[in-house]
């Protein structure tokens, strides 16, 4: 098995987040490859010598930007289903017609298939502000419910008719294009929506469109795109969760399984990984992603290929954004490796051994060392595959423990927080029966949104008043509130550190072609495509692109999530029944240890199972003080007194909790 970009081995969570490793993975395009002999030097034409001379420098610039009028675009949004056609989808949509209106491109140039078409049922979801205090549900039965609230509505872009984004709709597109394009225009497709993977077989990656089983795979687009007369550029700019896929069209037209520069494009993200920035975002909220970002650098030049070298700085995301002639080179060294019979990473960094000897890719080791410093790395040593997979194994661990961290104490936030809502409950019946959830499964949003707010302006009042559960609740609040933040910036911190190893495959793929004309002249003709350049009008106030302050070190994060460790005693419990409880007098919090950890806090203070914990400090557990909250916020290192009952007698153990254990992977 070859080692390849990334894969994600779980799902995005809250916001498209995930947990992501660098491992081996099999050949991305599902198919085996062969090394090719090149022909003899006497074939050599001069734009090959030419192509070999620029293969250390930036990708060739296109010696004028594409004309208004032989551009087209087609821009793909298809949502799947209301509920996931997500209201940052339809945004980008706009921010693009806006670019185009100021690159003077013709509005009967530009189709746009978006959900439901121009259907004026609502097809849109767009999510609200939650209510004041809802931190006061988080973990709660209800608190999914009664936190976030989804409107629909429908789909609509000013001077612009939608088509349906249906299997149908889209060949009868490609009908129309290709009877309309000409040889020499350019076709842009950008695609802003959601995306499926088939880790054994990239090539089948899909692009969600409108409806139930409705879908365009990487071999579909291919299929539409061969319809186009010859000499048409088409330009991708895709933003969908395993865009990556799709970088695979390079090989339109192509001879020799070497890219003819018919096709290629800018992805934001790798065939088997997901993408950030595809959510039903709150009113007002900052836009991010890649295809935000991607679409305001270009706003500030009009320059593709400099977009894209932009948004690996400013795109603050688990994203990996990447372009097809990165994708090729990828693809050359992982040939070139098999044919050799050595392992791609080895192969990879012998070559990297030898361009840094020389003095042709300063810029890019250059690039390398700022993408470590905009995202609070420390810069490479070696600047090997090698030394990257070796940070990513670490960071890995770093973001498994932080996350096993953030959801011990979200666990205790939502038991304390449900306690107290269930102690409420108790006292207010008329509330307690609305918020049973087959009567709250039947409310519409905003009938959820009006129970809500009700509901906190009793509940948010009631609980400031107690001072002792207040100071609780904050301190969990604030705990798992900065271990997720630190999470995140490290799923950033990891997209980061794979940003900087395509830098370094495009380095060693480079040097490697100045011995291969043949494919250094298919990368000329790829990156040719790629430089696509509008002539944006000037807008008047127009401010320069902002800079992006630079992620927080690394180490800042690690000592600061050493600070909000968990307490930890290592035992399992449950609640005792209700009946023995009542029969032996024992508060309503009490419960019985069901396990002890070998070489835990607990067994060394002689906690046995069956042991009925009665309260600790001297402060019984209640309805309201469940263990599990009073437990992680015990102090590490000190002693700390647990009462219990063991049998018919009731004794006191001293136990000095200490910091949860490193979790395993």
């Amino acid at each position: 098995m070859m080692r390849r970009l990334l894969i994600s081995d779980s799902e995005y969570r809250g916001g498209k987040r995930a947990r992501n490793r660098i491992v081996r993975v099999g050949a991305t395009c599902g198919r085996p490859y062969t090394e090719r002999r090149a022909e003899g030097t006497r074939l050599l034409r001069i734009t090959v010598l030419l192509a070999l001379l620029l293969l250390a420098a930036a990708p060739l610039r296109a010696a004028e930007p594409v004309a208004p009028d032989r551009l087209h675009v087609l821009m793909i949004n298809g949502g799947g289903d209301r509920e996931d056609n997500f209201a940052s989808h339809l945004s980008h949509l706009r921010q693009l017609a806006g670019l185009l209106e100021r690159a003077r491109v013709p509005r009967d140039h530009v189709v746009i298939l978006a959900s439901d078409g121009s259907n004026p049922a609502p097809d849109l979801a767009v999510r609200g502000p939650e209510p004041e205090g809802t931190w006061l549900l988080e973990g709660t039965v209800v608190g999914d419910l009664l936190r976030h609230f989804t409107d629909f509505e429908n789909s609509s872009l000013a001077g612009y008719s939608l088509r349906p984004a249906t299997r149908a709709e889209l060949r009868h597109t490609f009908d129309e294009l290709s009877a309309r394009l000409r040889p020499g225009d350019t076709l842009l497709v950008f695609v802003t929506d959601h995306g499926t993977s088939n880790p054994r077989d990239p090539l089948d990656n899909r692009i969600s469109l409108w409806g139930a089983h409705e879908s365009l795979s990487v071999r579909g687009l291919r299929g539409l795109l061969a319809v186009l007369p010859a000499q048409v550029r088409v330009v991708s700019l895709m933003s969908q969760c395993f865009s990556g896929g799709f970088a695979y069209l390079y090989d339109l037209n192509s001879r020799g399984r070497l890219p003819s520069g018919a096709a290629c494009g800018y992805f934001s993200s790798t065939a088997d990984r997901p993408a950030y920035g595809c959510y039903p975002e709150v009113r007002g909220a900052e836009a991010v992603g890649h295809a935000f970002e991607f679409l305001q650098a270009l706003s500030h030049g009009g320059h593709f290929a400099a977009a894209h070298d932009s948004v690996l700085f400013s795109d603050q995301s688990p994203d990996v954004p990447l372009r097809s002639s990165e994708v090729f080179l990828d693809e050359i060294l992982l040939r070139a490796a098999r044919a050799r019979r050595v392992d791609d990473n080895k192969f990879v960094d012998q070559l990297l051994d030898k361009a840094w000897a020389g003095k042709g890719f300063a810029a890019q080791r250059d690039r390398v060392d700022r993408l470590a410093g905009q995202y609070g790395l420390a810069r490479l040593r070696e600047h090997t595959l090698a030394e990257i997979d070796r940070r990513g194994d670490e960071l890995a661990a770093f973001l498994d423990q932080t996350e096993a961290h953030a959801k011990t104490w979200a666990t205790a936030l939502g038991d304390l927080n449900q306690a107290r809502l269930d102690a409420f409950l108790a006292t207010r019946p008329g509330f307690a029966a609305r918020l049973a959830l087959p009567a709250l499964r039947k409310l519409k949003p905003a009938e959820r949104r009006t129970l809500a707010v009700e509901l906190l302006r009793e509940l948010v009042p009631q609980t400031e008043a107690d001072s002792k559960q207040l100071s609780r609740l904050q301190r969990l609040i604030g705990a798992t509130a900065g271990l997720d933040q630190i999470a995140y910036r490290t799923e950033v911190r990891l997209a980061a550190l794979l940003r900087m190893r395509t830098v370094l495959l495009d380095v060693a793929g480079r040097y490697y072609l100045q011995t291969q004309p043949k494919a250094a002249a298919a990368l000329t003709a790829l990156e040719k495509c790629e430089d696509l350049d509008l002539t944006l009008a000037s807008v008047a106030g127009a401010a320069s692109p902002p800079v992006k302050p630079a992620l927080v070190a690394l180490d800042t994060d690690q000592q600061a999530a050493a600070r909000v460790q968990p307490a930890w005693l290592g035992f399992a419990f449950k609640p005792v029944a209700t009946a023995r409880r009542k029969r032996l007098g024992l508060p309503e919090g009490a419960v019985r240890v069901v396990s002890v950890v070998a070489d835990s806090p607990a067994i060394r203070a002689g906690l046995r199972p069956g042991d009925i914990l009665l309260g600790a400090m001297g402060e019984p557990l209640t309805s309201q003080n469940p263990v599990r909250p009073a437990v992680v916020l015990a102090p590490i290192g000190a002693d700390w007194t647990l009462d219990l009952q063991r049998g018919s007698k009731r004794s006191a153990l001293q136990v000095r909790p200490q910091p949860a254990p490193k979790s395993r992977r």
